[in-house]
């Protein structure tokens, strides 16, 4: 069974067929120019550039559906994201692949404005802005005392960013920059308690502060700042942005086949062949990997990897991150007078009001959101139970929301089984380690996705990566 570009965007149901598909019995039928493991937004932009270029291109995906880290709840209120939320007005790329694929993107900046502001509960007791500045629970130095936990990283880095030109982040001249965060802030004043409170309570990248490289915040600040001078728009796509890879997938002249898993790749002087879970084989005289390294540690490739990409491969860690999408009965935060939306360091971690109904102030949900530690924990505890123990969390801080709250989904990343994490990040030492060189080809497979870009972060990284594998195949 396959799913073409003219019966694509299948139920359910016929992706449960792709994936009961009988193996092949025989070896590949033909040769394809390129074959693209995963249909993420790299995979899909990559075989859309090649078959522009007159490629024959196949794209494989394990999963029932398309789209990567790019996850929408279409079956909640407000078609809530469990990926991907927004792209700035910088994101060329982004907004270029959806004009092309014929979705709508809207502005929600003036939703996210709406939820900026939201409530500080520490070791289950609200602490007031007002009164943070005094408060005996404030480890922050005296000319930091009225920054909130979830500012004080970001705004001391951003201020004493050593990294001039962010766009030589994997420059080998910036090996010193390669510490961890927590050294880094540690360096500006910070003491261990305000690290951990700023960093380790709900970390942007990595575990912890120890567990992540300064020189990638640096980087993503430089970038982030660039991306900001751009203006203030922030488009989503209507109707959910798994939206747009689906119709990114439909523009395609090839096959995208579902559930198929891919276990091995042999390599010889004349192409690839690919062996996915359920036997099947197919042959491309090139490869094209987006593949998360999580996943590709696990093929058996032959030749396999050498040397520092065999290194990085095994070694890139994935983010861990894992939400909850809850939905109130009544809007219990009018009750109590607070925001909907918390940050805490409790087992609730950060509540984020979901405003996406007819009107930019209408709360359609909430998303608990847990990182990094929190994050394993939630895994370790389950569903059922982390969903539970968050509405009871949540209960016990504001009483207003007592019976009011039901958990509707938990997602993780972590336990994702064609992933392993979420976005990948670099520990201190790993940039200058083996940055540069883990996305070069090995022989006829090439790489990309958002962990190889070198200019970009998020979807617009991901789609800089598919140009320039396109580019590599083109000139193989």
């Amino acid at each position: 069974m396959t799913i073409t570009r003219r019966a694509f965007g299948a139920t359910t149901a016929a992706a449960a067929l792709v994936s009961a598909a009988p193996a092949l019995a025989a070896g590949p039928a033909r040769t394809l120019d390129v074959i693209v493991l995963g249909a993420g937004m790299s995979g899909l932009q990559a075989a859309w550039l090649l078959e522009q270029q007159g490629q024959s291109v196949m794209v494989l995906e394990a999963r029932g559906q398309v789209g990567g880290r790019v996850r929408t709840l279409f079956d909640q209120p407000g078609t809530p994201e469990m990926g991907f939320n927004s792209m700035g007005a910088g994101y060329g790329r982004g907004i270029d692949a959806a004009r092309r694929a014929g979705v709508e993107l809207y502005d929600v900046a003036p939703r996210v404005v709406r939820g900026y502001r939201q409530e500080l509960y520490l070791d289950g007791v609200l602490v007031p802005k007002a009164a943070w500045p005094t408060s005996p629970a404030n480890p922050f130095p005296p000319d930091r005392k009225a920054m909130m936990p979830w500012e004080i990283s970001s705004k001391v880095l951003h201020e004493h960013n050593p990294l001039k030109d962010w766009s030589t982040w994997n420059d080998p001249k910036n090996a010193p920059l390669d510490i961890s965060l927590h050294d880094f802030l540690k360096g500006q004043g910070l003491s261990d308690a305000a690290i951990h409170l700023a960093v380790d309570t709900s970390p942007y990248y990595g575990e912890s502060g120890s567990d992540v490289s300064a020189l990638m915040y640096e980087f993503t600040d430089g970038w982030t700042g660039t991306q900001m001078a751009m203006g203030p728009k922030s488009y989503a796509v209507k109707g959910g942005n798994q939206r747009l890879p689906m119709a990114m997938a439909k523009l395609l002249k090839g096959d995208v086949l579902l559930g198929k898993a891919v276990v091995g790749l042999s390599s010889d002087t004349t192409g690839v062949t690919v062996t996915c879970h359920d036997g099947a084989r197919y042959r491309a005289k090139r490869v094209i990997c987006s593949l998360p390294f999580s996943m590709v540690r696990e093929l058996k490739m032959e030749p396999g990897l050498t040397g520092l990409q065999s290194e990085a491969v095994a070694m890139l860690p994935y983010q861990s991150i894992a939400m909850i999408f809850l939905t109130a009965k009544t809007p219990y935060w009018e009750k109590d007078g607070l925001s909907a939306s918390m940050w805490t360091n409790g087992p609730a971690a950060q509540v984020i009001a979901q405003r996406f109904g007819a009107t930019d102030d209408e709360i359609t949900g909430l998303v608990a959101q847990a990182r990094g530690a929190r994050a394993d924990q939630w895994d370790a505890w389950g569903p059922e139970k982390t969903m539970a123990r968050v509405v009871e969390a949540i209960e016990t801080m504001r009483p207003a929301a007592k019976g009011q709250l039901e958990a509707k989904t938990y997602f993780s990343w972590k336990t994702q089984p064609f992933n392993l994490g979420d976005w990948a990040y670099f520990k201190p030492g790993q940039i200058s380690r083996f940055a540069l060189g883990m996305a070069a080809p090995a022989g006829r497979i090439h790489f990309c996705g958002e962990h190889t870009a070198v200019a970009n972060r998020g979807m617009e990284g991901a789609l800089e990566s598919s140009e320039r594998v396109a580019l590599e195949v083109l000139s193989a």
